[in-house]
C-alpha cells in the first residue's frame, strides 16, 4: 500500500541533509541508539513499530528506517520526533560520543522544526467553522484526526497485507481487501486535509461509508475476522471514533458470534463457507 504522504515531502532534500548531519545518520546509525533503544524511542514518541516492514523498504539500518518514519508522518508528528531527538542529543545522560553541536547547525535544525509546527498552526487558522456541519466541533475533529488517523492507516495497512498473504480467492474477501485499500487512501487524504487546513465533512462521511461497507462485507463472509478478529474490530472502532458514528454493538456481537460458530463447525467437520479457509 502507498505511504500516507506519497506526494511532495514536508522536509525537502536540503533540509533532510541538515537533519541527518545533526542526528549523525551518515553511516546508518542514529546518534547513540542501539536497535533496541531506537525502537523503544520511536514507540514512545510516535506510537509506531519501527521494526515494521514498511519502514525497512530502503534497508534495515536505523538511519534508513528513521527516514521512512519521518517522511510517512504528518507535520505535527515530524516536528515532535525531531524535537525529541534533539533533546536526546543534548541529554547529559548520553555517553558523549557526539561532538558538541555547532550553533549554526542547531539553528538550522530548529528552523525545520519551527516550519513544521507553523504549518500545523497555519492550518488551524484557515479552517472555516461555518463550512463544518459535523457532530463534533471542528477543533475536536481536527484533534482526533491528528491523533487517530495515522494509527488507523498503519493498522489498515497491516491487516490488508496479512489477509493478502493468506491468498483467499473468494470474491467477498477480495472486496474487503479493496475496501481496506480505499480506506487507507481516504485516511491519507484526510491527514493531508488537516495539515492543509481544508478538512471537510464530506471527507469524513466518505470514510464512514466505507467503514459501513467493510462491516457489511465481514457479515457477508469476508475472512478478515477469521485471521485477525481483534485487529479487524479494533480498526472498526478507530474509524468509528474518527467519524463520530457509534459502532452498532448488536451487529458487531453477531459477527463475533458467527466467527465463533464457524470455528465450532470446523472442529465438528461441518460444512460452512465461513468455516472454510
Amino acid at each position: 500500500m502507498a505511504e500516507i504522504q506519497n506526494k511532495k515531502r514536508l522536509i525537502g532534500p536540503s533540509d533532510m541533509q541538515i537533519v541527518e548531519r545533526v542526528l549523525n545518520m551518515q553511516s546508518g546509525y542514529v546518534l547513540d541508539f542501539s536497535d533496541r533503544t531506537f525502537n523503544e524511542f520511536i514507540a514512545h514518541e510516535l506510537g509506531v513499530d519501527a521494526t515494521a516492514d514498511r519502514y525497512s523498504v530502503d534497508g534495515g539500518s536505523k538511519a534508513r528506517r528513521l527516514r521512512r518514519i519521518i517522511h510517512s508522518a504528518p507535520a505535527g508528528q515530524q516536528a515532535k520526533v525531531l524535537r525529541a531527538l534533539l533533546k536526546h542529543r543534548d541529554s547529559p545522560a548520553r555517553d558523549g560520543r557526539s561532538e558538541q553541536l555547532d550553533a549554526e547547525w542547531r539553528r538550522s535544525y530548529e528552523n525545520i522544526i519551527s516550519t513544521l509546527e507553523a504549518k500545523v498552526a497555519d492550518a488551524d487558522k484557515v479552517y472555516s467553522a461555518s463550512a463544518w456541519t459535523g457532530r463534533r466541533t471542528l477543533r475536536e475533529q481536527v484533534v482526533l484526526v491528528r491523533e487517530l488517523a495515522p494509527m488507523a492507516v498503519r493498522e489498515i495497512d497491516d491487516l490488508a497485507n496479512l489477509i493478502e498473504r493468506q491468498r483467499f480467492n473468494d470474491p467477498i474477501t477480495g472486496d474487503a481487501i479493496q475496501c481496506l485499500r480505499e480506506l487507507h487512501a481516504q485516511l491519507g487524504e484526510l491527514i493531508d486535509a488537516v495539515d492543509g487546513g481544508s478538512l471537510t465533512r464530506e471527507a469524513v462521511e466518505a470514510i464512514e461509508r466505507n467503514r459501513k461497507r467493510l462491516l457489511h462485507l465481514v457479515t457477508e463472509g469476508a475472512k478478515l475476522t477469521l485471521v485477525a478478529p481483534a485487529m479487524t474490530f479494533g480498526i472498526m472502532h478507530l474509524l468509528s471514533w474518527l467519524t463520530g458514528v457509534e459502532v452498532d454493538s448488536t451487529l458487531v456481537s453477531s459477527v463475533f458470534g458467527t466467527v465463533v460458530a464457524a470455528d465450532a463447525l470446523k472442529s465438528l467437520g461441518k460444512k460452512s463457507s465461513l468455516a472454510e479457509k
